[in-house]
């Protein structure tokens, strides 16, 4: 009989499978982003949406932004490709998480890894386009405009690293670890 040491590591089977539930939700919402912001770059918004989005900043202190300033600010943002370049890292990034939270949910060592990309593609991709886009309101929308896209950039920061320490907890957890690839012990005697 086989007895069991009291310091033994034994694998974590449910954590694995926690975390990809949650990264697969976290993959539909960042999905869900990339597709808006293709439709930003290929149509952008209406007159109408326009004008309901800068009603409430414009009501604020300082300079108002026009339907036009709104307007230069899109094409300024789509010129530097911007919107396409967040758009298709977050979408990258969401089919990757999306498949390897699935392949993580079966502990699946591959859907560690396929997640990790994923979810740093987002964080780069998407870091750098929203720098981008932020710069194009500095320069073309009023300052509460201005303060929504900067606060942008910190949202998809935060949320892309936290993304990515989520993704990445199963590698480097030594229980976690343990349960992806699971440890066949041999004995000497065996071997032979």
């Amino acid at each position: 009989m086989k007895t069991m040491d009291m310091f033994e590591v034994q694998p974590d089977r449910s954590g694995p499978k926690n975390i990809a539930v949650l990264l697969f939700f976290g993959a539909l919402v960042v999905l869900w982003m990339g597709y808006a912001d293709l439709q930003a770059h290929r149509v952008g918004l209406s007159v109408d949406q326009i004008e309901t989005l800068i009603a409430t900043p414009n009501a604020q202190e300082g300079e108002p932004t026009s339907v036009e300033d709104y307007r230069t600010f899109e094409q300024d943002a789509r010129s530097s490709n911007a919107f396409m370049f967040r758009s298709v890292s977050l979408l990258t990034s969401g089919g990757l998480l999306l498949v390897g939270a699935v392949l993580l949910r079966r502990l699946r060592r591959s859907g560690a890894y396929m997640c990790t990309a994923g979810a740093a593609i987002g964080l780069l991709g998407g870091l750098g386009s929203s720098l981008q886009i932020r710069g194009s309101a500095r320069a073309h929308l009023g300052e509460a405009l201005v303060f929504t896209y900067e606060v942008w950039v910190y949202i998809c920061g935060a949320m892309m690293g936290l993304c990515l320490a989520m993704a990445a907890l199963p590698l480097l957890n030594l229980r976690a670890r343990m349960a992806l690839e699971p440890v066949r012990l041999v004995n000497d005697h065996e071997s032979e």
